[in-house]
């Protein structure tokens, strides 16, 4: 449609602004949902999560794992040694704790900017469904934090005007977490910098909020120097090279969730630019349409569980760099030309708002799958003893079943084992399917098996098993009785 009002069959203003409204509404409380399953599904055991709490478990503190990157790690880590040092034992209840870590920060960095810019949401919401959702399956990574507290970085500095204490808290805060995080902030920090030098040379702030921008100007200048160190000096060489990989996959090889995202932002273009979307003589009609298609992608996972590309995420961890970058230049266009975007502003929220809406139902589904997994995973843990050859398990090949997908990490699976062992009666531990250049420990030597009998875990079953098996591999246990 034309947007301009006046047009015979625009949709009235009013109309417009309350389907912006319940659309950020839901999209919010789909997303919160989406975080708060994923805690409950203990889903940040996956992948690389099962290794990161197991060391903090070990240290009964914080555990570095890359200097560069300890402020992000520590974020993640802060809930469940705060519960450590407050006496809690209890494995399970640790694992939640590790996973409001994990999934907090995006919350909170959405809170922080709706706190800041209610106005200018619809960005924060672009951003988290475009970038996020696209490649923060994998729920350790650091680039995951680094890309939550970009944005009220962002909002603080360009948009919370004047500048309160609150969000001169936020950006120093933002800023801080962001100067050990992640070498996308060689790429991300400078750019928010040169805004932050910008608005203190232009005025307007008190003599407080100025030094308040300085400061932030500063750390997010460092950040940039640490993170260039990070790259010149990487922790892990492959993790950088498979970043610029994963650059080409986002062109050559795109998720599902990746081209819906494309298709909705390119009609989402289409309709700011040509200034035509909802008509008023078939609104409803179109509101079904909207809905149906954001219903069709949100069950993706359910009707084709094999094709959800979760576990692919992690090569597309790149989009955790140019989405913001991109959605930073699109910031500034809105500083510059304020007036376009406020006449296309309900467009703009229902976009951001349904594909966080679309994305969040998705990453349910996904979620649903995952916890199907644990439940097969464990299933395998009680059947066998001793070391066991993936090969000899049912995710040797994905299930195709619709309830798991093969969500195992190659030489993470141990350490997996050991936090899902029911009854934290270590019997049985799945191996990596590969012999690898490194691993936490060796299963099959006991004295490398990691210390956790402070939080319940028991491991003489499974030394039985290890000094009875001549091959390092022992055959299934008979079904348990069901008495």
């Amino acid at each position: 449609m034309k947007l301009n009002p006046a047009a015979e069959n625009d949709v009235p203003p009013a109309a417009l602004a309350a389907l912006a409204g319940k659309l950020t509404r839901w999209a919010c409380g789909a997303f919160g949902l989406a975080m708060f399953l994923s805690v409950l599904s203990l889903r940040c055991l996956y992948a690389d999560g099962s290794y990161q709490l197991t060391a903090v478990l070990k240290a009964g503190n914080f555990a570095e794992l890359a200097k560069n990157r300890d402020f992000a790690s520590f974020i993640y880590q802060l809930p469940t040694v705060t519960a450590i040092h407050l006496g809690v034992t209890n494995l399970h209840a640790l694992e939640l704790a590790f996973g409001l870590g994990c999934f907090l920060p995006w919350s909170t960095a959405l809170l922080f900017c709706w706190w800041l810019a209610p106005r200018h949401f619809w960005l924060a919401m672009l951003g988290c469904a475009a970038g996020y959702l696209n490649a923060g399956f994998m729920p350790v990574g650091e680039y995951n934090v680094a890309h939550a507290f970009f944005w009220p970085a962002l909002f603080a500095i360009a948009f919370a005007r004047p500048l309160k204490p609150l969000a001169a808290v936020i950006l120093i805060v933002s800023a801080l977490i962001l100067l050990f995080s992640y070498e996308s902030l060689f790429f991300l920090g400078p750019p928010l910098a040169v805004l932050a030098v910008l608005r203190i040379v232009r005025g307007g702030d008190a003599p407080w909020a100025r030094g308040a921008l300085a400061v932030a100007t500063l750390l997010l200048f460092a950040s940039a120097l640490i993170a260039l160190d990070g790259i010149c000096y990487p922790e892990c060489p492959n993790n950088l090279g498979g970043f610029k990989y994963g650059i080409s996959q986002i062109v050559l090889n795109p998720t599902p969730p990746m081209i819906w995202t494309f298709v909705w932002l390119v009609l989402a273009a289409l309709v700011c630019l040509s200034g035509r979307g909802f008509t008023r003589s078939r609104f409803r009609l179109e509101q079904a349409l909207f809905a149906w298609v954001m219903l069709i992608w949100a069950v993706g996972p359910l009707l084709h569980p094999a094709d959800t590309g979760a576990e692919r995420q992690y090569e597309l961890r790149s989009l955790q760099l140019l989405v913001p970058f991109a959605l930073l230049l699109l910031a500034s266009c809105l500083l510059l030309w304020p007036a376009w975007f406020e006449r296309r502003h309900h467009y703009l929220v229902c976009c951001g708002a349904s594909l966080l809406l679309a994305q969040s139902l998705w990453l349910m589904a996904v979620t649903w799958q995952w916890t199907g997994f644990v439940g097969e995973w464990r299933g395998v843990l009680v059947s066998h003893r001793g070391p066991v050859r993936l090969a000899d398990t049912p995710f040797a090949v994905a299930s195709q079943d619709g309830q798991a997908l093969d969500f195992a990490w190659d030489w993470a699976n141990p350490t997996l084992s050991i936090l899902l062992a029911p009854r934290q009666r270590v019997q049985s531990l799945i191996l990596s399917p590969f012999k690898l250049p490194w691993q936490p420990f060796d299963p099959c030597q006991p004295r490398q098996l990691p210390n956790l009998r402070r939080y319940g875990i028991n491991y003489d079953d499974y030394l039985v098993a290890l000094a009875g098996s001549a091959t390092g591999t022992t055959a299934p246990m008979p079904p348990p009785s069901r008495h």
